[in-house]
C-alpha cells in the first residue's frame, strides 16, 4: 500500500509558469517567454524547499511512532 511521493519540484515549475504567464498577461512583463522562465526559476526552488520540508516532516513523524 505504499502510495507514490508526488513530486514537488516538478509541481513548483509548473505553478511557477503558470503566474509567470498571469504576470504577462496582466501587464506585469512584456515578453512571454522571459515570463515563464522568470515564474519557472522560483517555482523550482519553491518545490525543492517543500521538497526538503515533507522529507524532514517525514523523518520526524517516523522517530516518533516508535
Amino acid at each position: 500500500m505504499s502510495k507514490e511521493a508526488p513530486n514537488f519540484v516538478v509541481r513548483g515549475i509548473f505553478i511557477g509558469a503558470s503566474i509567470g504567464v498571469l504576470g504577462y498577461l496582466i501587464g506585469f512583463l512584456p515578453n512571454l517567454p522571459r515570463a515563464i522562465a522568470l515564474g519557472m526559476v522560483p517555482g523550482f526552488v519553491a518545490g525543492i524547499t517543500l521538497a526538503r520540508a515533507h522529507k524532514l516532516k517525514k523523518k520526524d513523524g517516523d522517530s516518533s511512532s516508535e
